[in-house]
């Protein structure tokens, strides 16, 4: 799988301070964080930083889903 992103460079969809869901997926050291929600707080070039309540977490970008917001929301936030 990392040989064929290597090869693809497909690039990182996610930009600081976007509002994403952790997916954890088949990734162990996410077990129980399933719908956690964070801001994100750095980008790099196979994985974001994302800060939630409990702590940051690094993760790939397959364990990130953007949680599109409208305007209305953020009102209440």
């Amino acid at each position: 799988m990392d040989r064929i992103r290597e090869s693809t460079k497909v690039p990182n969809p996610y930009h600081i301070s976007e509002i994403c869901i952790l997916l954890p997926k088949d990734n162990p050291d996410l077990r129980g964080k399933a719908g956690y929600w964070g801001v994100v707080s750095h980008v790099g070039e196979y994985s974001c930083t994302l800060q939630t309540w409990d702590g940051d977490y690094t993760v790939k970008i397959e364990h990130l889903k953007l949680l599109e917001l409208l305007d209305e929301d953020c009102q209440f936030m």
